[in-house]
């Protein structure tokens, strides 16, 4: 009896094992082995676990790359534009290095024609050292038998199996317009709601040093340009995304603006140094930016802006080299004559 209860129970055991890891295999969330099959919704709502996967193995000619402020672009203009197909790797709060993972397996497993990177400015200043995130290495690596933490993991199997499910069985997601992954849909984009999310820092007595970001910023760009170099038939797209006028009240008011400016201008005369990259600074669009009701917090800008953005970076001239100096000085004689307090004041004051 007790052998024959063992036979069942190890039966049983492993056959609620291999359905579990087979279910895992077969969505397969993380896209570590596939691309979705049989008719499942691309669901690409957890960058940091599934870029990497997403890179290899999501067919694409372009790529649209970025954080929160640009997950909801939809790729369809991207579509109609540019011949064949274009992915998107969202990686909210994301660090260089969240981005240069699954950029490589990009550039040495496709034809990547085009990317359209959007780096924000807090991207520029920030080290890829002070990065808390741990990659989960099973995902990352090429060891078959660590898979195992995958196949077998509860979270994949009991939260984002049934969530990709739910969505093949109502018809959910639109692959071809929101590119599997958009946020902003449902968001009240408003002066108020901007203001309200807005915790106005006090002003600092002595500004920062005008070089105090360059740090982070260069040895970001060294790892920028080295992919930009290696690949000189991919025409990389860089744009700083449009953060709101409180962005720059904060910069004011903690000592920041002569900082800011100076990284940018590194940033943008790097950029423009090569031939095969096309830059586009939209932080200095003061009609956008002014305008409160495009957004919903100081940096997070409605859809609506989105897909005017890609509009931009689709037809528009990028900034040359020559642009650079008169942009970031003209910016800076604008914030220094802007009306911040203005800001703050009821429309009935």
């Amino acid at each position: 009896m007790p052998k024959r209860f063992l036979t069942v129970f190890f039966a049983v055991f492993l056959s609620l094992t291999a359905l579990f890891a087979g279910t895992v295999f077969l969505v397969d969330p993380y896209y570590h082995y596939h691309a979705p099959v049989a008719g499942l919704p691309l669901w690409l709502n957890d960058g940091r676990y599934q870029s990497a996967g997403a890179a290899e193995n999501l067919d694409y000619d372009h790529l649209l790359m970025g954080t929160s402020v640009t997950a909801n672009f939809s790729v369809e203009p991207f579509n109609q534009h540019l011949p064949g197909k274009t992915r998107k790797i969202i990686v909210q709060g994301g660090y260089f290095e969240d981005f240069l993972l699954p950029l490589d397996i990009a550039l040495k497993t496709h034809q990547v024609d085009q990317l359209f990177w959007g780096v924000d400015s807090n991207c520029w200043r920030r080290y890829d050292k002070d990065n808390a995130w741990k990659e989960p290495t099973y995902l990352f690596d090429d060891n078959p038998f660590n898979d195992v933490k995958y196949l077998l993991s509860k979270d994949t199997f009991f939260w984002y199996v049934p969530d990709i499910l739910k969505g093949a069985l109502l018809g959910e997601g639109n692959d071809e317009v929101d590119g599997g992954f958009t946020w902003g849909e449902n968001n009240v984009w408003s002066r108020e709601v901007a203001l309200k999310f807005y915790n106005r820092p006090q002003e600092v007595a002595q500004p920062v040093d005008k070089d105090a970001l360059l740090g982070p910023t260069r040895e970001n760009l060294t790892n920028v340009l080295a992919r930009v170099d290696a690949y000189p038939e991919t025409t990389f797209t860089f744009y700083l995304p449009p953060y709101s006028i409180l962005f720059w009240d904060m910069t004011i008011r903690t000592g920041e603006l002569e900082a800011t400016l100076t990284m940018h201008q590194e940033v943008l005369t790097a950029l423009t140094s090569r031939p095969n990259v096309r830059v586009f600074y939209f932080m200095d669009d003061t009609d956008l930016i002014t305008n409160l009701d495009n957004y919903c917090d100081y940096i997070h800008y409605s859809p609506e802006i989105c897909q005017e953005l890609a509009r931009r970076l689709l037809e528009e001239e990028p900034l040359s080299p020559q642009e650079v100096q008169p942009r970031i000085e003209a910016m800076g004689a604008f914030l220094a004559g802007y009306d911040f307090e203005s800001l703050f004041q009821s429309p009935a004051e």
